[in-house]
C-alpha cells in the first residue's frame, strides 16, 4: 500500500484541506494558493503547552505532506524560532487528488448536479423550448459542462438554455458570437466550439456561422499581375515587405490573414473569407479622401463602437487622445444600455473581465453620465455581439431577441 494510500482522514487535516480548497476556489490569482496555517485556522498548533502533544500534530501535517498534494512553506529559521513562529503556510499542490481524498465536491460540480437536475424538471413540462432528446442534451452538459454559465442562478441559466433553443428553432442565420451574446447575458464566446450542443437545441446546418476571415492582400507595385501568392504570418512582416519589395517578392501577391485560427477550408469559401486590398500609390480619388482626413487632420465626426465595459470606455478615452471629437456611438451604445438596465449582461467574473479597471472619466459627455454610471449601478457589463442589427432596425423586438421580459 503506498503512503498516499494509507493517510488517515485525520478531522483536523480534513477540515485544513477543505479550508485551503475553498479559498483556492475563491482565488481569481494566477500564483500558488496558500492557507496560512495561524490561530483562527490551526488553533491546535498554538494551544498545546505540551511539546509531545504539538509534535503528534505536526506528523500529521508532515503525513499529508508527503503526499505531494500540499506542501509546508515556512519562514527562514531564526534563534529560538518554533514552527508557529515562522508563519507556517499550506500550499496547495493538486487540487483533484487532494479533493478526492477530504470527500470534498467543488463547489462548480455541486452547481452542475444542482443544474442538470434543475433542466431535468424543468424538461419534463411540456415546452416548446424542451430539446427533441433532452436526455442526449444532459448527457452532453455533464461530458462537456457549459463553464461560463457556471454560478449564475439555476432559473437564469435555464433561461439562457431555453432562449438558445427558441434561437435554433427559429432557424434564422446568425454569427456564432453574435447568437451566443443574445442568449448568454451578453457573453460572446460561450458557443465558442459547441457545435454538438447547437445540434441537440435543433439547430440547422450552417445556421450558425463564425466570423468571416479577414484577408488583407498587397498587390505587385505597377501591375495587377501576380506570379505567385505568397502568405505572411505577421503583420509588421507584412508590412515591412509590402513597403520594401525585394527581387524574390516583387512580382508576389502579398497576403496577411487576420483571424486566420487554422481554419484553411475556409480560406476558399466566399461567405467565409472577405478580402481587402492594401492601398497602393497613388491612391484612387476615395483613398485620398481618406488619408486628408486621416494624415492631414480633417474635420469629420468620430465614433466608438465596442463592448459596454470599462475597457471598452478605456479605449474610447485612449481614441480621444487622438481624436479630441471621438465619441460613444450612441445608437448602438444605447441599445446595449437598454439591455443591462432591464437585466440583461454579466457579472465581470462571469466573462474573465474582473480585473478591468473603471477608467473614471472619458471626456464624452454620453460615455460619462449614463454609461459608465449604469455599469457601475448595475455591476455588469455586456458585449458588443449583443447588439441586434435586425432588432435595431425594428424587425424583431429587441427585448424578446436579447432574453429579456418585455417591458
Amino acid at each position: 500500500m503506498s503512503h498516499t494510500a494509507s493517510v488517515q482522514p485525520h478531522p483536523f487535516l480534513q477540515r485544513l484541506a477543505v479550508d485551503l480548497l475553498k479559498k483556492a476556489e475563491r482565488s481569481t490569482g494566477t500564483g500558488p494558493v496558500r492557507l496560512s496555517l495561524d490561530r483562527r485556522s490551526a488553533p491546535e498548533l498554538y494551544a498545546q503547552a505540551d511539546a509531545e502533544i504539538l509534535q503528534l500534530w505536526l506528523m500529521l501535517l508532515e503525513d499529508l505532506c508527503v503526499t505531494g498534494w500540499v506542501a509546508m512553506r515556512l519562514n527562514p529559521p531564526r534563534d529560538f524560532a518554533g514552527f508557529t513562529d515562522r508563519n507556517p503556510r499550506l500550499e496547495l499542490q493538486d487540487f483533484e487528488a487532494l479533493s478526492a481524498w477530504a470527500g470534498y465536491t467543488p463547489q462548480a460540480r455541486r452547481w452542475q448536479r444542482q443544474w442538470l437536475d434543475h433542466l431535468a424538471a424543468h424538461w419534463a413540462k411540456p415546452s416548446s423550448e424542451v430539446p427533441t432528446d433532452p436526455h442526449a442534451v444532459l448527457d452532453y452538459l455533464a461530458r462537456s459542462p457549459l463553464t461560463p454559465v457556471e454560478g449564475l442562478p439555476l432559473e437564469e441559466a435555464t433561461r439562457s438554455l431555453d432562449a438558445l433553443r427558441a434561437l435554433c428553432l427559429s432557424k434564422r442565420p446568425m454569427r456564432l458570437r453574435e447568437a451566443s451574446a443574445q442568449v448568454f447575458q451578453g457573453r460572446s464566446k460561450v458557443l465558442d466550439s459547441r457545435e454538438e450542443l447547437l445540434r441537440l437545441m435543433g439547430a440547422a446546418p450552417g445556421q450558425f456561422s463564425e466570423a468571416p476571415i479577414q484577408l488583407l492582400v498587397a498587390l505587385p507595385e505597377g501591375t495587377p499581375v501576380f506570379e505567385e501568392v505568397l502568405f505572411i504570418e505577421n503583420l509588421v512582416s507584412f508590412e515591412r515587405m509590402a513597403d520594401r519589395r525585394g527581387p524574390e517578392w516583387a512580382r508576389s501577391l502579398l497576403v496577411y490573414a487576420a483571424g486566420f485560427k487554422g481554419s484553411a477550408r475556409r480560406l476558399r469559401m466566399r461567405e467565409s473569407c472577405r478580402l481587402y486590398v492594401r492601398a497602393s500609390t497613388p491612391p484612387p480619388l476615395t483613398l485620398r479622401e481618406i488619408e486628408a482626413w486621416l494624415f492631414e487632420n480633417g474635420d469629420c465626426p468620430v465614433c466608438f463602437f465596442g463592448d459596454l465595459d470599462f475597457a471598452g470606455m478605456q479605449i474610447l478615452a485612449s481614441l480621444r487622445e487622438v481624436f479630441p471629437n471621438a465619441q460613444a456611438w450612441v445608437r448602438g451604445y444605447d441599445a446595449l444600455a437598454h439591455a443591462l438596465a432591464h437585466g440583461g449582461g454579466h457579472a465581470p467574473d462571469q466573462a474573465g473581465k474582473e480585473l478591468q479597471i473603471d477608467p473614471g472619466r472619458t471626456g464624452c459627455s454620453h460615455a460619462d453620465e449614463h454609461l459608465l454610471p449604469l455599469m457601475r449601478q448595475s455591476g455588469r457589463f455586456l458585449d458588443q455581439e449583443a447588439f441586434d442589427l435586425e432588432a435595431y432596425q425594428g424587425s424583431i423586438d429587441p427585448c424578446h431577441r436579447i432574453g429579456l421580459p418585455n417591458v
